[in-house]
């Protein structure tokens, strides 16, 4: 949910009222009823009184209407944003929901609210441990790994051997945090170089819950996406308010494709149109080892394959990213001004280019690009941005 704020610009242009309006009418009566999905989504921006108990009111009570459901869920995703006690109530009713998503919903809410579990809660918890879906359950051994409650391991033990790795993987990462089981933590790591991305991106998530220092290398180097793996770490190693960078930290934020540990199965692009393919693709390893091999690509053909691929899919905001990693990495001069494009693109989607561009501008020594990095740096909230905004000033 953390991440998600980061595209709230995205419904800026609704004003709160509107969304009060519509998240209060009835769905029949509208011609988009999808339309209260996105007044919900407002709505978790927002801090007036009016809009909570708009929010509470649609979070109350299961559904019939499908999207009545949809935005019921949104809804109780949106009190955990606002993160006002007075929610609890109907975020706790929501955990007896027959709708998943409601309840998974509902306990994420927990999680970001982040107050300690009553007795009633935790018993319900456990409850869904044991009879809910495989989701739930993730979410709920998750609940407890990050409210730091350290006293359900007999519990939670018997699903570490649970034939889904999303619910096998939170019960390791609830051990090592309650035992500091070295041999779990590396049950954990060796996902990592799974050639299936879904289990890759659920490793680095239970990484961090799990919370031990000795993973950091192993997160460093995996083929999963640069924020995700960034998240797990900051996690791992607390808030630092002096913004001091773990070594290990730093080269998630660098991201150089050439420093990763690919799965095995994965094979590298053979031709500029297969890069092309590569850096598109939905599996974040074979997107990584397609701008490896633009790295290696011969000097003469860089530049122009580079400036290409910007070109013609520049507006992919994965490319866009990569793209702007690379140029970095390779330290071309001849290609900054893309590097100064990213670092203005204010647009939600490209935000984690402007990480890329901030490390870029380094690399390229771009000093009057300081004023910028300096304002991102004070504005951004995103701590994976402003950890590499504040590395990169102590350095250029």
């Amino acid at each position: 949910m953390v991440n998600s704020q980061r595209f709230d610009g995205l419904f800026a242009g609704m004003s709160e009222s509107n969304a009060v309006e519509l998240l209060n009418q009835p769905s029949g009566e509208l011609d988009n009823p999808g339309v209260k999905y996105i007044a919900a989504t407002r709505l978790g921006a927002c801090s007036s009184h009016e809009s909570l108990e708009a929010l509470i009111s649609a979070s109350t009570g299961d559904r019939e209407d499908i999207f009545d459901r949809i935005t019921r869920r949104k809804s109780i995703e949106a009190l955990g944003r606002r993160k006002d006690p007075s929610s609890l109530p109907v975020i706790h009713e929501a955990l007896s929901s027959d709708d998943d998503p409601t309840v998974v919903n509902a306990v994420d809410a927990l999680i970001t609210i982040g107050l300690p579990l009553t007795a009633d809660v935790k018993t319900t918890l456990l409850t869904l441990l044991l009879q809910g879906s495989a989701a739930i359950q993730r979410v709920s051994i998750q609940c407890f790994s990050r409210l730091d409650v350290d006293d359900c391991a007999p519990q939670i033990a018997p699903f570490e051997a649970h034939t889904d790795y999303l619910v096998s993987g939170a019960a390791l990462a609830y051990l090592v945090r309650c035992t500091g089981s070295l041999e779990r933590l590396e049950s954990l790591s060796a996902r990592l170089s799974d050639i299936t991305v879904g289990i890759r991106r659920a490793a680095v998530i239970d990484l961090g819950d799990a919370g031990h220092e000795a993973s950091l290398s192993a997160l460093a180097s995996s083929a999963v996406s640069m924020p995700l793996r960034a998240k797990s770490a900051l996690r791992i190693l607390g808030r630092n308010q002096q913004y001091r960078l773990n070594p290990f930290l730093q080269a998630i934020l660098i991201d150089d494709p050439r420093l990763l540990a690919y799965p095995s199965e994965l094979t590298p692009p053979l031709s500029l149109d297969s890069i092309c393919d590569y850096l598109r693709h939905r599996d974040e390893g074979k997107q990584y080892l397609g701008a490896n091999a633009l790295l290696h690509l011969g000097s003469t053909e860089q530049h122009q394959a580079i400036l290409d691929i910007w070109n013609e899919h520049g507006s992919d905001y994965g490319v866009h990213y990569l793209i702007t990693n690379v140029i970095g990495q390779l330290r071309l001069q001849s290609l900054s001004d893309l590097v100064i494009e990213a670092l203005n693109n204010t647009e939600p989607q490209y935000a984690k280019s402007r990480i890329a561009a901030v490390w870029a501008c380094l690399s390229l020594g771009l000093k009057d690009t300081r004023p910028t990095i300096e304002r991102l740096f004070l504005e951004t909230h995103w701590d994976a941005l402003k950890q590499s905004c504040f590395s990169v000033l102590k350095q250029l």
